[in-house]
């Protein structure tokens, strides 16, 4: 009775969202808030990172955006996130991931709060 199950469909934006909300779990791991129209955005480690994915079938490439808690050894910080985020989506999506690339956007130096200021890495 498998065949009459019918199929399950799951868009790129939903990967995305849950891809987020993985590794705003992270500790150390943050995103960018945006201010008003885009303008004024600042490195706040509460704020989910974004996350850019490309579907293929049953299995996606992630390109992710983030900012990490400084100092933290950024190498290992990397790898860890990516076999974080493959194995969480992969338990709860189904979908394979073929490669997750990092980019981190700024450094924020411990114990300081959303509002202050962060070392931008661009």
């Amino acid at each position: 009775m498998a065949s009459s199950r019918g199929g399950l469909t799951i868009a790129d934006r939903v990967i995305e969202k849950t891809a987020s909300q993985i590794l705003k779990g992270l500790p150390g791991v943050g995103g960018t808030r945006s201010g008003l129209f885009g303008f004024g955005s600042s490195a706040d480690l509460d704020s989910r990172p974004s996350v850019d994915v490309t579907l293929s079938g049953r299995s996606c490439t992630l390109e992710v955006q983030l900012g990490l808690e400084y100092p933290s050894p950024i190498t290992e910080a990397t790898e860890s996130i990516r076999r974080h985020l493959s194995t969480d989506l992969e338990a709860l999506t189904g979908v394979s991931v073929r490669q997750v690339d990092v980019d981190v956007k700024w450094l924020k130096p411990q114990g300081t709060g959303a509002g202050s200021s962060a070392r931008n890495l661009q």
